[in-house]
């Protein structure tokens, strides 16, 4: 990947567009309130074979706690990293963890004693119990940085923790954390030693004491202005003309460094603040319709309770759509919650790409457009609203300083190698073996799938309704109770035979004849009006990547779906049965 000539990221990035986050800011003033009043004792020196009780494995033989190596560490860029930056910015230290920064060998995180110390007590519920959710994945994320044979994250020993340095007294755990920053200052001198910490007040004693002390929206914009300048001359121990000899060698891959490097902090960026403003919004959105549907129950019925994150609001919104939300919003509005929720997990479990933002940013916008069509729920709709709409602003300028062989472009670039295209603006000619479809085609194509999708989600909707009561069947008219009844096995035989299809398509070791179930299911089911394209066009389709994960999250949702029914199927069968709806021999529990 490589970026314009400019080399300028967009101006509307950098810590200007952080959108401020009360619970964060709670998180940093409580734990620095709890630094003050109650610090975490070290021992002088630990005893010898003890054991101290965590859920981190320290490596005995770790090759950068040995003086006997540190002639051969050059340039390092060690990140000290504070308790706040792993609760509320996780995502930032797992591309950190990932990262290549120009001008430097290496890029360490150093995980000081004592933070470990405090996310432990955190766990454990015995400080700030309300952010123990935070703390869990922050101590899974350190153990499994600590055992990856690829180790770019280092933690302070308990050893070197408790050895006095300079005369420094430990009052409280700021001093700690700063106390770890000199010792590496001084055990890697040839290397920038950098404190990431949204404490104010421990960035004021680091830059005091000659430390260089960043926020993490401060660090972010340094990350960026190093990925646009490969100069290195920062390295005191390295001569001039070294570097010019390494600068004409590794120009090239430093290129793709920055690029590499730069991007991705730009859309942890971007996913950070959508997590801030959809969370908001939907949090409010859940919080009022919960409200209004079962009065002062709704926090014992609420799937998840409180404190959330927007994956908890989302699985919320998934588990009471039908007793909810399926009842005040469209049906499809379902499969917008599912598109997000999969692509907010992918951006949270893999490195963020174009196509998972984009779709992330596209989706947060219709889901909150289609609730604003109910109310604006006390303002925060309209706000949210407006933030979304920069980031997909600032999405779109960062996408177009890109170069077209970015990551956005590279999901059909094992077909634009044998094709022939005229430009990223025309239509591609005819290749040797087959034809590249348009995207626009594609899209044709899957939205007649999205058709089907929604088809059954209205008709299930209506017939849930008509059965699911108790009193409906003892005063509605059995016509229109057998009509729902005879019409629910019908939606479970078409359900079936569409999961049979695309669980084909989605097979390991699928081909195109296994298109073929799927493709005679839409033209048997009324649909084939729709249907203006062949089988072959299909597989094109449903073979791009973006296309098969939205074909893998519709097989999920249909996997559910098919055991509602079945559920609701089996609730009125005694009934059917004893009016006569259905034969001793029906099948239901197929």
């Amino acid at each position: 990947m490589a970026w314009e000539s400019s080399g300028r990221w967009p101006k509307s990035l950098g810590p200007c567009t952080h959108v401020a986050d009360p619970e964060e800011m709670q998180i940093v003033e409580e734990l620095h309130a709890a630094r003050v009043g109650k610090s975490v004792g070290l021992p002088a020196a630990p005893p010898s074979g003890e054991l101290v009780s965590m859920d981190v494995d320290l490596v005995e033989d770790d090759a950068h706690s040995s003086a006997g190596v540190l002639m051969y560490v050059n340039a390092d860029l060690l990140i000290v990293i504070d308790t706040n930056i792993l609760m509320n910015h996780l995502k930032f230290v797992r591309i950190l963890n990932t990262t290549e920064i120009p001008g430097f060998d290496r890029l360490i995180l150093i995980i000081p004693w004592v933070v470990v110390q405090e996310l432990d007590r955190m766990k454990e519920g015995k400080l700030l119990k309300h952010a123990q959710y935070k703390a869990i994945p922050a101590v899974h994320f350190i153990n499994d940085s600590l055992k990856s044979k690829d180790r770019k994250l280092w933690g302070q020993s308990i050893q070197l923790a408790s050895q006095k340095f300079y005369g420094l007294r430990d009052e409280n755990n700021d001093d700690r954390v700063l106390k770890c920053c000199l010792q590496y200052q001084e055990l890697f001198p040839c290397s920038l030693v950098i404190l990431c910490t949204d404490d104010r007040n421990l960035r004021n004693k680091g830059l005091i004491s000659g430390v260089k002390s960043l926020s993490k929206e401060e660090l972010s914009a340094e990350l960026l202005n190093l990925s646009q300048n490969t100069d290195v001359c920062h390295q005191p121990c390295v001569s001039k003309q070294q570097l010019k000899a390494e600068a004409a060698l590794l120009e090239g891959s430093h290129e793709e460094e920055a690029a590499n490097s730069g991007l991705s902090i730009l859309l942890e960026s971007i996913i950070s603040d959508l997590e801030k403003s959809l969370g908001t919004a939907l949090s409010s959105i859940l919080e009022t319709e919960m409200k209004i549907a079962f009065g002062n129950l709704w926090m014992e019925i609420l799937y998840v309770k409180p404190p959330w994150t927007l994956i908890h609001l989302l699985r919320c919104f998934k588990k009471h759509w039908l007793a909810v939300f399926g009842l005040i919003m469209e049906k499809n509005l379902l499969l917008t919650i599912e598109s997000v929720y999969e692509n907010l997990c992918k951006a949270n479990n893999n490195t963020v790409d174009f196509t998972t933002v984009k779709f992330l940013l596209q989706d947060s916008k219709s889901l909150l457009h289609a609730f604003s069509t109910r109310s604006d729920y006390d303002g925060v709709l309209p706000r949210a609203f407006a933030e979304v709409d920069k980031l997909l602003q600032t999405f779109a300028e960062v996408k177009t300083t890109s170069k077209p062989n970015s990551s956005e472009h590279t999901v059909n670039e094992n077909q634009e190698d044998t094709c022939s295209v005229k430009s990223p603006s025309q239509e591609s000619t005819v290749c040797s073996d087959s034809y590249l479809l348009q995207p626009s085609r594609h899209q044709e194509i899957w939205s007649v799938l999205e058709n089907v999708w929604i088809s059954i989600c209205q008709n299930s909707m209506d017939v849930f309704q008509r059965l699911g009561s108790n009193s409906a069947l003892s005063t509605s008219t059995v016509a229109s109770l057998e009509e729902a009844f005879l019409y629910l096995q019908k939606l479970m035989a078409a359900v079936k035979d569409i999961l049979e299809g695309i669980q084909r398509i989605l097979a390991p070791d699928s081909n195109y004849q296994d298109v073929e179930t799927l493709y005679n299911f839409l033209i048997k089911y009324e649909v084939n009006k729709n249907v203006r394209f062949t089988a072959q066009e299909l597989h094109d389709c449903v073979s791009q990547t973006e296309y098969r994960e939205k074909l893998t999250i519709g097989c999920r949702q249909l996997v559910e779906m098919a055991a509602t029914m079945q559920q609701c199927s089996a609730s009125v069968y005694m009934e059917a049965r004893h009016r006569g709806w259905c034969e001793v021999s029906l099948n239901y529990e197929e």
